[in-house]
This record gives structure tokens, sequence and C-alpha cells, in this order.
């Protein structure tokens, strides 16, 4: 869930859609700053394990599971999941990791990791938002939620606004905190899901993959795969459902893989991006912790189908997932 999504699930009187976006109009206003953009570059990454959601896997690299020359994949099978033999050679062999067996191998590390161990689920996302003036609004959220309970705090406010090849710079306004009692809730497919509902998703692939056709409405299944790999990586989801979800990621066809590439705050990671390049989801080099999602397409307005919203986007739009996981009180952090 990005900020903006997290924000339209608190459903305050004062943080309503209409009176949030005259805020947010009102803030940009105030904010006229530069953050001169990053340029993926070539950053060759150890093969670490780091923690996802919560703290606590164990040191594990991202096994090398293909050597040889990739050959071409029939209609009926997963994208880069054929690979042709080497001949017999005294020389080195070329290892080669595809999106498919990178997903896998995520899939097998974040199942690895520690379940639930803190009573309030703690995440701290920064937004790129591109504007029709051609600036960014950056904006930053903080946040710490009792599913339980509806007990929680949120900091959140713009930081900077971009400009395009100006590096001229003001003062950040005052964040905004608010302490709330109340549900947050994820709107997908037409069903409003909580905390606990999305700790209570299946953990095993054949059941996730019933409960994600079940609640697939009219987006195309690869669109769905991505934004609910997104969702899961980056909320209070159990281990095994982190697992169960990158090996359904991993089965849409397609998919390509750009290593040594870095997040919008710098970080060294792997890209997975759809078959269209529309989607671009950039994970640590375990292929378990979600750093950042990019989207590249057309301009898309927000829409709803029923009960279902379906979040607008423009192109550029990015959303940093800085860092999560569980903790025993508010303010503390992972």
């Amino acid at each position: 869930m990005n900020t903006d999504e997290l924000i339209r699930a608190l459903r305050p009187d004062d943080l309503l859609d209409e009176t949030y976006h005259r805020r947010r109009e009102a803030d940009l206003a105030r904010v006229f700053a530069d953050l001169p953009a990053r340029r993926p570059s070539s950053v060759r990454a150890r093969l670490v394990l780091v923690g996802a959601a919560a703290a606590g896997f164990a040191a594990v690299a991202v096994p090398a599971v293909v050597a040889g020359v990739a050959a071409p994949h029939t209609a009926d099978e997963p994208a880069g999941s054929r690979v042709a033999s080497a001949p017999p050679s005294r020389a080195t062999p070329v290892v080669t990791l595809d999106a498919r067996s990178f997903l896998l191998a995520g899939a097998d590390n974040a199942a690895r990791a520690d379940g639930k161990a803190g009573r309030f689920w703690y995440s701290r996302q920064r937004t790129y938002q591109p504007r029709p003036s051609g600036r960014i609004l950056v904006s930053t959220t903080e946040t710490w939620y009792d599913g339980v309970t509806g007990r929680g705090r949120m900091t959140t406010g713009p930081d900077t606004e971009v400009v395009a090849g100006e590096s001229a710079r003001t003062a950040k306004p005052t964040p905004r905190t608010r302490d709330f009692r109340m549900k947050l809730l994820f709107g997908i497919g037409g069903e409003d899901l909580s905390q606990d509902d999305l700790w209570r998703l299946p953990r095993e692939v054949e059941g996730l993959r019933r409960w994600l056709d079940a609640h697939r409405r009219d987006e195309p299944y690869a669109d769905f795969a991505f934004r609910m790999t997104r969702l899961v990586l980056s909320s209070p989801t159990t281990p095994a459902t982190r697992a169960a979800m990158l090996r359904i990621l991993a089965d849409q066809p397609g998919l390509w893989l750009e290593r040594g590439v870095v997040d919008p705050i710098g970080r060294p990671g792997t890209a997975v991006v759809s078959a269209d390049g529309v989607n671009r989801l950039i994970v640590d080099e375990s292929g378990a912790r979600l750093l950042a999602e990019e989207y590249n397409g057309p301009d898309r307005e927000e829409r709803r189908a029923g009960r279902a919203v379906y979040p607008g986007a423009r192109k550029g739009e990015k959303t940093v997932y800085e860092t999560s996981g569980w903790t025993d009180e508010i303010g503390d952090r992972p």
C-alpha cells in the first residue's frame, strides 16, 4: 500500500479525499526544492540476505541455479524456464540467473524469515509523484499500527518538490502526526481487508492462487500479480505467504531481470520487470525484500468498479519502502 492508498484507507472526517487533496495542493504551493534524479548505475551488489517485513533472516546467498546458455521458451512455458545444457568443457561455466530463477530463490529466502514478533506493524515509505507542472512531489509516511485494536500513529507530509534541471532547495514543511483508533482497510477486488486479514492470507501456492483468482476483477492477471506482490511484500503477511506470492509471480510469462540497479535512494538491488516494461519491482539481492516499485506506463486515472477502487498513477511514479517490521511500542523502530 503506497502513501496515497494508505491515507485513503484512513476514513476520519479530517482525512476525507476532498479535504486531503486540498491540503496536499496547499502543501505543494509551499514546497519548492530540488532533489537531483538518480540514474541507475552499474553496481555489483553482494548476495546477502536482508530481513524483509520481520527482521530475522539468516544470511543466505542467492544460489547460482542455472548454468549454460538460455534457450528460447515455448508459448506454454514461463519465460526463462528452459536452459540449454552447455557442452562439457574445462572452462569455467557461465552462470545465468533469469527472472524466474531469481524469484524462486527469493521465495526460498522469504520462507526462512521469522514470524510476527511485536504488537505494532511499522513502516516508512517515500513516494515520488510526478505533477502536471513537471515537478515531482517527494513525500514520506511513517506508520505504527495495531491491526487488532486499530490503535496507531501516522506521521506524514511532503519533503521536497523536485524541479528538473534546478538545484535550489527550500525548507521542508513540518510533518503532521496523528494518533488514531480505526481499522486500516486494504481494498482488493471489492473486499475490504484488515491487517489481520492479510496475516491470514493462504500460506501455500495453490491456496493463494485460488484466493487471487477469486479476488481479481477485470484487471489483467499479470498486472494483478505484480500489484499483489507489492502489497504482500510491503504488508504484515507471514513468511510463507510472501514465499507463495513470489512463486506465483515467478510463473508469469515474459518477466525480465535487471541486475546492478539502485533504487531512488541509492540502495543496490535487482529489478524484476513486467513483460510490457510498465511495472518494475526493485528487490534486494536476496530476492525477498522489496526496496521500491516503479510505474512506467501511460498516465492512469483512478477508477471504481462497484466497491473496488483502482488507484490512478502517473508515468514515472515511484514508491520506496525504506523499512518495515514489528515493534512493541509506538515510537519504536525495528
